[in-house]
């Protein structure tokens, strides 16, 4: 928890301090989610002849406003920062015999999608292929993105225990993020057992989002002269505030490598490393910001027209410096199986987990505001608002699919992800199209 108020209290403040932006530069998309939500709403200055203060920035968010908005942008950030891009191995895996001085196939199926096997793809061979993926977001903890259901609330602050300071302001989120991904993947045999691979995936990203702000007159009431204590700029208790955004570069860049250190028919035991280095922007959500080892075991096999394999892997992360999200070291695994439904088509089916340790988790909890009337009269009110669990985020994704033959050692491929919990951040359904070429 201390780490996330430190860098909570850094991000407001960068937010909130910072100079106003100038007309022709856009809000990073990192910061677009707190910044509406703790910096973009101010009330009207002082009305004239009023014989109150202006209250224009009281509604700046304490301690417990500016962390829940802010775990709430961590929670998006860090999975989209951090979405698979799929296998780079290529779907021919041959074995190169020295005394006949030709290549044989390891296996009749295609290989998998969003997982890896322990065949290699054979001293000398190579594949070329790429991706194309579509996410649009629309719930995040089982709650719609886009219809208000998800609010946070302003306290306003201490001002030496006025009545007024019962109101609170009640922020109702819409938000709308896509992204469009093409990876493009190269995977070549340095010898029978060691391949070497490189993904190099190109983002775009668009996000929308405003926030319906209202100001529950718990305290003021809704005559005057109370009423015109707390009102927005456009004279009323209800506002609108935008803010919106593209980006489009390429992400982070995944090096790989692959040794298969235990021959069995059809696949094997092999360890996986892959590297992840921080060439997208992260502050504009094309990249993590931070480098990433990822250590994965590997385990395959052929049994008459299935193949099945399972993965295991830890991802260490290195230390963030965006004040607006960090990135945690990671648990994943797959389990999944080929199918060879014909000599020119393998099915695909893979079940995908990820657990981001220590990422903390959003749980919606309710949460009691007390008030006083300029009468004297006190009183509560309870809400339900997102809190910080503690502990890992768990994610599970089915990834199911299919790899035709098109031509020679050319394939082409279609896969649908969908996730199976309504932890974080989800698409109901992603598909995802690609191809494939071994020479």
């Amino acid at each position: 928890m201390l780490k996330y108020r430190t860098v909570v209290a850094i991000g407001v403040l960068t937010v909130v301090l910072r100079p106003a932006l100038v007309a022709a530069q856009e809000t990073p998309l990192s910061e677009i989610l707190v910044k509406l939500i703790q910096a973009d709403i101010r009330l009207a200055g002082q009305p004239a002849g009023s014989p109150f203060p202006s209250h224009d920035a009281h509604f700046i968010p304490g301690e417990q406003e500016q962390l829940v908005p802010y775990l709430f942008n961590q929670a998006i950030l860090s999975q989209l920062t951090t979405f698979p891009v799929g296998s780079s191995s290529g779907g021919f895996s041959y074995t190169f015999d020295p005394s006949a001085g030709v290549f044989a196939r390891n296996t009749t199926s295609f290989g998998p999608a969003f997982a890896e096997r322990a065949l290699t793809i054979g001293r000398g061979k190579a594949s070329l292929g790429g991706n194309y993926q579509h996410a649009g977001f629309d719930s995040f903890e089982g709650k719609n993105l886009d219809d208000g259901s998800i609010k946070f609330y302003l306290t306003h602050e201490d001002v030496g225990g006025q009545f007024f300071e019962g109101d609170i302001i009640e922020t109702s989120l819409h938000l709308r993020l896509n992204t469009d991904t093409v990876s493009l993947f190269a995977d070549y045999g340095i010898t029978n057992r060691l391949d070497v691979g490189v993904a190099l995936p190109i983002i775009s990203v668009d996000m929308e989002a405003s926030v319906d702000a209202e100001v529950l007159r718990l305290s003021t009431g809704d005559v005057p002269p109370t009423s015109g204590i707390h009102v927005f700029p456009n004279g009323t208790s209800q506002d609108t505030i935008s803010e919106s955004g593209s980006a489009s570069g390429i992400g982070d860049l995944l090096l790989r490598a692959k040794y298969r250190f235990y021959d069995l028919p059809g696949g094997g035991l092999a360890a996986g490393l892959d590297l992840r280095l921080p060439t997208g922007d992260a502050d504009n959500l094309l990249g993590s910001g931070v480098a990433q080892t990822k250590l994965l075991f590997i385990a395959s096999g052929s049994y008459h027209k299935f193949a099945p394999h399972i993965n295991f892997g830890y991802t260490f992360s290195g230390e963030s410096d965006s004040p607006f999200f960090s990135v945690s070291d990671e648990f994943s695994y797959a389990l999944g199986t080929e199918f060879e439904a014909n000599p020119k088509l393998t099915l695909i089916a893979d079940l995908v987990g990820r657990s981001l340790i220590d990422n903390g988790r959003l749980e919606e909890q309710d949460r009691t505001f007390t008030y006083r009337s300029a009468a004297g009269v006190t009183g509560s009110v309870t809400k339900p608002e997102f809190a910080l669990a503690p502990g890992a985020l768990n994610l599970t994704i089915l990834a199911a699919g299919l790899k035709y033959n098109l031509m020679g050692s050319l394939l082409v491929s279609a896969n649908v992800l969908i996730p199976l919990t309504k932890s974080g951040i989800r698409d109901t359904v992603t598909p995802v199209i690609g191809v494939d070429y071994a020479f």
